[in-house]
């Protein structure tokens, strides 16, 4: 056999498999593979949360594909659905569902201390995933100032927080807090001040 047919074949044993040598040379490269598939696939199945940053566009309604200014919002109406957008990447954040925002203007001044604290311009923005069993919130109850869960009627208070009013919901849904930017744009100032989502039995 010529030297440059062993050459080509030296990675090859009797048996057609793999020898020893090609299994010690090739491993760093197969598990640099593995370990870059394995974070991909990571990544896909748990998409970021909203941070800091993030700009919030509508989704539904008449605001539908806008990005939020304090303006558009007229105090005590009905909670507009939302997800973070990322401003850098022009991405809507919306392939983890735990994204997804309830986002309303209200009075500051009758709003809790902590609750104003993460407000701007009388803009909130709630997680719109109920507490108790993960169902998306939907009604509005405007005289309250409650957002209430249709599935079991949990209801949570937008001027306090998201406190739990009524419902077996035990904890009060998180929010996100807010600021604007340079152009005018909602964006969120952190992440979630809580976990998002149903509790855990």
């Amino acid at each position: 056999m010529k030297q440059t047919d062993r050459d080509q074949t030296h990675d090859i044993d009797d048996n057609g498999g793999l020898n020893r040598r090609a299994i010690i040379i090739g491993a760093p490269a197969v598990l640099a593979a593995v370990a870059a598939g394995s974070s991909r696939a990571q990544a896909a199945a748990d998409p970021r949360e909203a941070g800091a940053g993030d700009r919030i566009e509508i989704i539904k309604g008449a605001l539908k594909g806008q990005l939020l200014r304090p303006e558009m919002l007229t105090i005590g109406d009905k909670p507009f659905e939302a997800f973070p957008l990322d401003p850098g990447t022009g991405e809507v954040l919306n392939e983890n569902r735990l994204n997804r925002l309830l986002v309303l203007r209200l009075d500051p001044a009758e709003m809790g201390a902590e609750t104003a604290a993460r407000q701007v311009d009388g803009v909130l923005a709630y997680s719109a995933i109920c507490t108790h069993r993960g169902c998306t919130i939907k009604s509005w109850k405007a005289e309250e100032r409650h957002m209430r869960c249709h599935c079991h009627l949990s209801e949570f208070n937008a001027l306090s927080g998201g406190a739990v009013m009524s419902g077996p919901a035990r904890r009060q849904l998180p929010m996100l807090p807010l600021a604007v930017d340079a152009d005018g744009y909602v964006v969120a100032s952190d992440g979630f001040t809580g976990r998002v989502g149903a509790s855990k039995k």
